[in-house]
């Protein structure tokens, strides 16, 4: 390992190219606060040179590069990026919006010198001119965009190339590549600077954009460390991004994929445009929260995939350890770097698949609903292995999918804790990974119900009935939990002759016995003032007999007996009214579950427990126990 110091001059002036490996994450560099740094320190440095004073050098940071034994004689001599592409990459932008806004002015010794900072000569003798004429060759995804900024040649020309898309109702434009706004930065900065100093200083344009251009060339450098032969290089970029944690997980573990796969001597970039191009898009870097925490979906994705292949609970914050321990054991997990790829890029459709959903548009019985609206990703490796790996027919998979279902529906009727879903599912996965195909089911029922106590247990038929009668849902589960259980019920009461059993959309929880009950509704004939039914404690004189009532049709009100779902229009049409205009309004209503009301004349504490009791025996058969438990 040998370390120089290097001014741009010299790290660009050459014929030669620094390639990004594909294991580099792609260019992230933005405005604030690396353009606007540097941008400040170039000023400076011009300013200086302009009043004809020595500057002290400025360094940029190191640059890690492994030199690679070129393939013909005629390959320009190449060198893998290690550490350092942001920074050459923004200097490539640099120079590239210089040497247009010389270009523009039609400063042409200006213009010819940048060029040569930018593309190396007599691309007819390079081996592969379309990508060796490039000083800086980037990652496959930023490949395209950099080199067609680098070839436009004006402002204008990258502008339209990539101009602003507005979308309707949106004040902000869509986004550009990072590569894009630099240029675009950049090329402003130093036009405005040049007409700005060149009027306060009365010298001519050119001779402004000169000494910006002896500034750069001069006055900043970077540390050039090259790699040797026995260094390796996989084991420098690990150690270099996983202190400090500049790099995500999904970042560092790409880079120790791609890294095995160059030792393996695999095309690179054919396996990443089939297996891991996908997964380099918005969708996939978005940033979602799990547990009070935010994660990129990649993040997740890669989580789960290891946490269904061990059986294991994996720290989010560990993941590219756990799987660089993971892959290292012995016999090899895989054949090759493609075919662990090829893997990955499975489990990435399928939990792409559950992740990309608005609940809205799946109807109630649909597993991706259940996931979403109760709020318990942490099944998904599980449910990744069932689905994956272990070896199910389809009928096989649906029972086996009905049964996870059920443990959560029910357990989260009861009110069970949830805290430790992660450690269970994953020991569901280590306790059935040994058996395949008809062997799952009952060895996953079986250890769905060896579990105890609220943390782990299966409620039974007695506790969902107990729950049904007795929890104020309403209050106790978040709305979007409660409305898929009332959902489940309406599908259930429809008949197998009916013809369609989707929902429309936009339904709302209506309580039947209003949450504001007392400004139509009596109690014992009597009329209970607002205050005192908010505040039974309150009540005095005769109404102190029945404070009592009063907390029980507080209590009850919110149990799910007394509630039912209208749509968005009805909802508010029923509102705070009497049972008989309540029923007039529900008349109007396709649910089944509101046909029950036809003909009600009362409305009170115990046709709730009714109800409440008929919906917690219909719960138990849409969400049954494993047969014989």
């Amino acid at each position: 390992m040998q370390a120089n110091p290097r001014s741009l001059d010299a790290l660009f002036n050459s014929q030669l190219r620094y390639v990004v490996p594909m294991f580099q994450r792609l260019y992230v560099w933005q405005e604030q606060p690396q353009w606007a740094t540097l941008w400040e320190d170039v000023i400076e440095k011009a300013t200086l040179q302009l009043e004809g004073k020595q500057a002290n050098a400025h360094y940029l940071g190191a640059l890690i590069i492994e030199g690679v034994r070129p393939s013909s004689p005629r390959e320009v001599k190449r060198f893998l990026v290690i550490d350092g592409q942001q920074r050459l990459t923004t200097l490539q932008l640099l120079l590239c919006a210089f040497r247009d806004v010389a270009r523009l002015n039609d400063w042409k010794n200006l213009d010819r010198t940048t060029s040569r900072y930018l593309e190396n000569a007599d691309p007819d003798v390079m081996e592969a001119p379309q990508e060796e004429r490039f000083k800086v060759w980037p990652t496959t995804i930023n490949r395209k965009i950099f080199t067609e900024i680098i070839s436009a040649g004006s402002c204008n020309s990258v502008e339209q190339s990539f101009p602003l898309i507005r979308l309707p109702r949106k004040r902000k434009p869509e986004p550009r590549s990072n590569l894009v706004e630099g240029y675009i930065y950049f090329h402003k900065a130093i036009a405005s600077w040049i007409a700005k100093i060149a009027n306060e200083k009365t010298l001519p344009e050119e001779n402004c954009a000169f000494a910006l251009l002896q500034a750069l060339q001069q006055d900043f450098c970077v540390v050039e460390i090259s790699l040797s032969d026995g260094d390796d290089s996989q084991e420098i970029f690990y150690s270099l991004n996983s202190q400090g944690r500049p790099l995500s997980q999904s970042d560092l573990l790409r880079s120790l994929i791609f890294m095995r796969a160059e030792k393996e001597k695999i095309n690179r970039d054919l396996i990443f445009d089939e297996y891991w191009k996908k997964f380099e898009t918005s969708f996939w870097s978005s940033e979602v929260k799990r547990g009070g925490r935010t994660y990129t979906r990649l993040d997740l994705g890669l989580r789960f995939f290891l946490m269904a292949k061990t059986g294991a609970l994996v720290d989010a914050r560990r993941v590219n350890d756990e799987y660089r321990q993971w892959i290292a054991t012995q016999p090899a997990q895989y054949a090759s770097v493609r075919e662990e790829l090829a893997d990955f890029s499975r489990y990435g459709e399928c939990y792409r698949k559950y992740e990309e959903v608005v609940a809205t548009t799946l109807p109630s019985t649909d597993l991706k609903r259940i996931l979403i609206d109760f709020d318990v990703s942490t099944a998904l490796p599980l449910v990744l292995y069932l689905e994956l790996d272990a070896g199910l027919t389809p009928d096989e998979l649906a029972n086996c999918l009905a049964l996870v279902e059920s443990f959560l529906a029910r357990r989260i009727l009861t009110g069970d804790e949830t805290k430790e879903y992660n450690k269970l599912f994953v020991e569901v996965i280590g306790s059935i990974n040994s058996v395949k195909g008809s062997a799952v089911l009952p060895a996953l029922a079986k250890k769905l119900l060896s579990g105890g106590g609220t943390t782990r247990r299966w409620p039974g038929d007695a506790q969902i009935i107990e729950a049904a009668l007795s929890r104020k849902l309403f209050k106790e589960l978040r709305t979007p939990a409660l409305r898929l259980i009332l959902e489940r019920i309406e599908v259930a009461l429809r008949t197998k002759k009916s013809e369609d059993k989707s929902l429309p959309s936009g339904l709302q929880i209506e309580h039947v016995l209003p949450q504001k009950w007392w400004t139509y509704w009596t109690l014992r004939g009597k009329q209970i003032p607002p205050f005192v039914a908010e505040y039974p404690a309150a009540a005095k004189d005769d109404l102190l007999e029945i404070a009592d009532e009063i907390r029980n049709r507080n209590y009850k009100l919110h149990t799910i007996g007394n509630l039912t779902l209208l749509n968005q229009y009805l909802n508010p049409a029923a509102s705070n009214g009497s049972i008989d205009q309540k029923i007039v309004e529900y008349k109007n209503s396709v649910l089944r579950m509101n046909r029950a009301f036809d003909g009600l004349e009362t409305w009170d504490e115990a046709a709730i427990t009714t109800r409440g009791q008929y919906l917690g025996e219909l719960l138990c058969a849409i969400w049954p126990m494993p047969n014989g438990s």
